[in-house]
């Protein structure tokens, strides 16, 4: 069982820059985007997680190109490209511009977990659970010591809430913010606590 995950989302994606919704709209990155994976892959390298080192990845074309270069500097951790990382599904909102998605969208519903943003969308408690089943049998079957996991905004959010078993109590109350390129590492510590020893961190990111 793993007791390192770093947790990597993927660079700018080309709907970022093209007022397009974001959720399963699946875009590669631009050029930017580019630039800061690869800084990404150079700091994983810097960082020396190279031995024993295994890397799954959500399979929108952002997250697989993110991954795919990280996979050519590590070298020896091969991509492995998973529905359940995805970002938060927007249903009918994918492909569709945030102007026109704003015509589509539902009212806010209580509790707010269950609330279903457009049709055919998925609401937090469906993605939390397939991304909280998914990991709770990764992390059964690995025999890495270390996970990478490239994926999405959202997606990040209720991975880390998965970890430090923040449920649905907390869903509405505890969040986070990840950046584009960002790196976060979860630990357990000596005492056998989860840890976040690094949160959104783009430091690496400072000559783009």
């Amino acid at each position: 069982m793993p007791k390192h995950i770093t947790l990597i989302r993927h660079g700018e994606p080309q709907h970022h820059v093209e007022g397009l919704t974001g959720g399963w709209t699946d875009t590669p990155l631009t050029a930017r985007g580019e630039q800061q994976v690869a800084c990404v892959a150079r700091e994983l390298t810097a960082l020396d997680v190279i031995a024993g080192t295994e890397l799954i990845s959500s399979d929108l074309l952002r997250a697989r190109q993110t991954a795919e270069v990280i996979s050519r500097n590590l070298k020896s951790a091969i991509p492995t490209f998973h529905f359940e990382l995805r970002e938060l599904g927007n249903g009918l909102a994918k492909d569709l511009t945030v102007e026109v998605a704003k015509t589509i969208a539902l009212p806010i519903t209580d509790p707010v977990s269950d609330w279903i943003p457009y049709p055919e969308a998925e609401s937090w408690r469906t993605m939390s659970a397939r991304i909280a089943g998914f990991m709770d049998k990764v992390m059964s079957q690995s025999e890495a010591d270390h996970l990478l996991v490239v994926s999405h905004g959202n997606a990040m959010v209720a991975l880390v809430q998965w970890w430090l078993g923040l449920g649905e109590n907390y869903w509405s109350k505890v969040s986070f913010e990840f950046d584009c390129a960002s790196i976060t590492k979860l630990t357990v510590n000596q005492w056998g606590e989860k840890v976040i020893s690094k949160l959104n961190d783009t430091s690496h990111l400072k000559d783009i």
